[in-house]
């Protein structure tokens, strides 16, 4: 039994339809019927009944669904109240990131400002390293970093908690001949120039590609997306990133960018993670923030830990 099937009972004995109840509740009409069905034989009690009048209650499931209805209403408070304490939720959270995960961070924080409006959110770029040294120094609240797999060393006071590992793809524009396939090889790689975003994993995967595929031509390395786009769309560069560093990112959204998948090339996986103190105040605030970012993953079917 879970809180759906009441759900779906209850809507079905105010409408005494299942169509109805199915267009209410935006699921379809057989999913309310095996919900219903489901219970039933859970319950050993047959709920519901049809005649010209619709779907009516049994005399035995009237009381079953008289109880449903007191739960719903209970469930229901609980979401208001929840609701108001969120919207009563007064302070600041301070939060530092590795470029790569901006897009995504702002893109939450945006639809966290409608659940928190009384919160003040204050977010900024650093490396890895420099953000492990801020919550080190109760400088930052929260730290989203980049690590090599299996590599964070647990430091005294401090949590971490994986929850993305992600490879180096090639980007490439929508008007290059590359835009049509799924993958690129090693050897393909090396008939085409760069242009890079600057950020420390783009430059040690391109060292490592030159020392043990070949040379790699870079026509510059910047900081400036726009930049990187252009080139990209002009099809005079393509350029390399995290798979996760495209994720929200409307150039990908929209085609402009295609990512590539880089075959036969053995890689030493990244991991994106959250690091905190352990002395962190309202940790309920911000476990419920790191899970609406991780949820936000999963539903791009990114998230994978």
């Amino acid at each position: 039994m879970n809180i759906e099937q009441l759900e779906n009972i209850v809507e079905v004995t105010k409408t005494k339809s299942l169509a109805i109840a199915s267009k209410n509740l935006h699921i379809t009409q057989s999913a309310i019927s095996q919900s219903i069905s489901k219970l039933e034989k859970e319950l050993g009690v047959k709920l519901f009944t049809r005649s010209r009048s619709g779907t009516i209650p049994t005399l035995e499931g009237q009381i079953i669904i008289q109880k449903a209805f007191e739960i719903i209403k209970n469930i229901e408070e609980i979401r208001v109240e929840a609701q108001n304490q969120s919207n009563n939720q007064e302070g600041e959270i301070r939060i530092v990131t590795i470029p790569i995960a901006m897009d995504s961070l702002v893109k939450m924080i945006s639809s966290l400002i409608k659940d928190y409006p009384k919160v003040k959110f204050e977010i900024s770029e650093s490396g890895s390293n420099e953000i492990m040294n801020s919550i080190n120094e109760n400088k930052v609240d929260l730290g989203l970093i980049a690590i090599e797999k299996d590599s964070f060393v647990k430091e005294k006071g401090i949590n971490f908690e994986p929850f993305l590992e992600g490879e180096i793809v090639v980007g490439v524009g929508k008007n290059s001949p590359l835009a049509t396939r799924k993958s690129i090889t090693p050897q393909e790689m090396l008939d085409y120039p760069y242009v890079v975003y600057n950020e420390v994993y783009n430059r040690e995967f391109l060292e490592h590609f030159s020392k043990t595929v070949g040379p790699v031509q870079i026509l510059f390395t910047t900081n400036n997306v726009s930049a990187i786009l252009n080139a990209l769309e002009d099809d005079i560069a393509i350029t390399v990133g995290y798979d996760f560093s495209f994720f929200n990112a409307p150039a990908v959204s929209n085609g402009d960018i295609v990512t590539l998948e880089i075959k036969n090339y053995e890689q030493q996986p990244i991991v994106l993670g959250w690091v905190k103190s352990e002395k962190l105040k309202n940790s309920q605030f911000y476990r419920y923030f790191i899970d609406r970012l991780i949820q936000a993953f999963e539903e791009a079917n990114l998230y994978k830990w």
